[in-house]
């Protein structure tokens, strides 16, 4: 064959390529735990792009991790492509301070949406006696998973209350996996979680424990809030979880889905016209995603906009769940891990991940498409937690 001819064999196939440049590449999201709000939320992000085959043959999927600081350093790293990360360690990052002190500032990190409100929650167990903030001082106080950003907010609150280390009680915890179930079986009075609400580990810690919300107010939180403004003030809405009837204050700080500025632009333009367009029905596929509008999803952040956000958007679709196929559910929390399907249609249980707020190592990816099945009519989601099930079994649990 002569290269003439090869040459007019190729051109359309590399004219093709550059039409469609998402055709080479799938979409990874950096989540969280399997029983937190970071795993379902990109579960439905992906549950979107999927279903409008805005990826063009290729499956967004999403993984597993400890959280946000896990998020970054898999972002870095390319094992993701999107990440979902709370504001405050996003602002560290961007700063090169706290945390990321030795690193420098990272330049590179770009935002796209910002999701919802996720709060720094105070737990206490059934008879630790403590009732406010300022009982926990001298207690056993676990003060977070590192890899999920949580120490990040709860030391800050420390700093804050002019507590030291050492004015807290040794503890050791009787679970390597679950360290939140020093709150059940006697090894911790008290223990700061960062989550969106309401939380299926939330939940199930309050209804099988009787552990405990704590308010997180004062004089003190109240400078804080001033002199740090990525934190707001927040409350945990009244009636999410069993026997809760008042709201509870607390720290908010917000959800935010990042990408690196190398993410090529028509792959950020894809997600962001995909998810305005399709805003009313991400908002109903979890309820800590039910006040998201496209005036929140595009609210002013900290870090830089991507530049494939900066034109124009596309005005939203009117509400037309039935565009997007439903799936049957027998229970409006989450399929068991094992009903997740990869994307090559076969069936793969996940590694033993972490929970809402600290235990996973092991990064699970697992094909959205199936996480997060919506409603045929799009009804109002109304939270419904899981009474009787340990958050220990959170592998067999997902959170969608």
């Amino acid at each position: 064959m002569s290269l003439r001819i090869l040459r007019h064999l190729l051109l359309p196939l590399c004219a093709l390529s550059a039409l469609t440049p998402l055709g080479s590449q799938a979409l990874t999201i950096g989540t969280g735990p399997l029983n937190g709000v970071y795993y379902p939320t990109g579960g439905a992000i992906c549950r979107i792009l999927n279903t409008d085959h805005a990826l063009h043959g290729d499956s967004c999927t999403v993984q597993s991790t400890r959280g946000s600081m896990a998020n970054l350093k898999a972002l870095g790293k390319g094992d993701v492509q999107l990440a979902l990360v709370q504001s405050d360690v996003l602002h560290h990052a961007l700063q090169g301070t706290g945390p990321f002190s030795g690193q420098g500032a990272n330049n590179e990190l770009r935002s796209l949406f910002r999701l919802y409100q996720e709060s720094l929650t105070l737990l206490a167990a059934p008879d630790s006696g403590i009732t406010t903030l300022a009982d926990i001082e001298g207690k056993r106080v676990y003060p977070g998973d590192s890899g999920a950003g949580e120490q990040i907010t709860s030391l800050a609150l420390m700093a804050a209350m002019g507590w030291q280390a050492g004015q807290f009680a040794a503890y050791q915890l009787k679970s390597n996996s679950e360290p939140l179930e020093g709150l059940c079986d006697g090894s911790l009075d008290a223990a700061f979680v960062v989550a969106g609400h309401p939380n299926q580990a939330v939940g199930d810690l309050i209804s099988r424990c009787k552990v405990r919300l704590i308010p997180i107010e004062g004089d003190q939180i109240d400078k804080l809030l001033k002199l740090h403004p990525y934190y707001q003030r927040s409350h945990i809405a009244a009636n999410l979880y069993p026997g809760q009837t008042a709201s509870i204050n607390n720290i908010g700080m917000s959800a935010e889905l990042v990408a690196l500025a190398s993410l090529p632009d028509p792959i950020v333009r894809t997600v962001r016209d995909t998810l305005l367009t399709r805003a009313k029905q991400f908002s109903r596929l979890h309820p800590a995603l039910s006040k998201i509008t496209v005036g929140r999803l595009q609210a002013q952040t900290e870090l830089p906009l991507h530049a494939g956000m900066s034109d124009l958007p596309p005005a939203p679709l009117p509400l037309t769940p039935e565009q997007l196929t439903p799936e049957p559910s027998t229970s409006d929390t989450a399929p068991t891990a094992e009903q997740v399907s990869t994307a090559n249609g076969t069936t793969t249980p996940p590694e033993a991940p972490s929970d809402a707020t600290s235990t996973s190592r092991d990064p699970v990816a697992i094909d959205a498409t199936e996480t997060t099945p919506l409603p045929e009519n799009a009804p109002k989601v109304a939270p419904e937690l899981p009474q009787s099930a340990s958050a220990a079994t959170a592998p067999q649990e997902q959170a969608i």
